[in-house]
């Protein structure tokens, strides 16, 4: 065998083995708990108001960070993987502050004023700041 063609071989494994490892780390690292997280308080108008004045000074202060968020209940629903979803009101109309409970949340109704702890995973610009993985802090 020449040179070059040990040379591809070795560079090839290399590859194999590093693709492996990622692989392996990525399915194999632990979730997020948000309950054992230090949050940052923070009601859901002020939230808003600082991804729609500047999203980008926003995201360096919020975007994959434990968010504990306090404010009154616009809707309740659920999304297509049955966890209940509940959108924050904000003082414009056509945006929300949405967020999905990892576990149920017992009973909420539309006008309850809730903390809520979760994990914000960013901003739809002219739709809502999205909120995942939340647990209910009290109602």
């Amino acid at each position: 065998m020449t040179n070059w063609k040990k040379i591809i071989l070795v560079l090839v494994l290399i590859g194999v083995v590093t693709g492996g490892i990622m692989i392996y780390r990525t399915f194999t690292k632990p979730h997020r708990d948000v309950t054992t997280e230090k949050a940052v308080s923070i009601s859901a108008q002020a939230i808003f108001d600082a991804f729609k004045t500047d999203e980008a000074a926003a995201n360096k202060l919020y975007l994959d960070k434990a968010i504990q968020l306090s404010g009154e209940v616009l809707d309740i629903s659920t999304n297509q993987e049955g966890k209940t979803v509940v959108n924050f009101k904000t003082n414009d109309p056509l945006f929300v502050i949405n967020c999905t409970f990892k576990t149920n949340p017992g009973t909420l109704k539309p006008g309850d004023t809730i903390n809520f702890k979760g994990i914000c995973t960013g901003y739809i610009p002219d739709a809502n700041v999205v909120i995942n993985e939340g647990v209910l802090v009290e109602l």
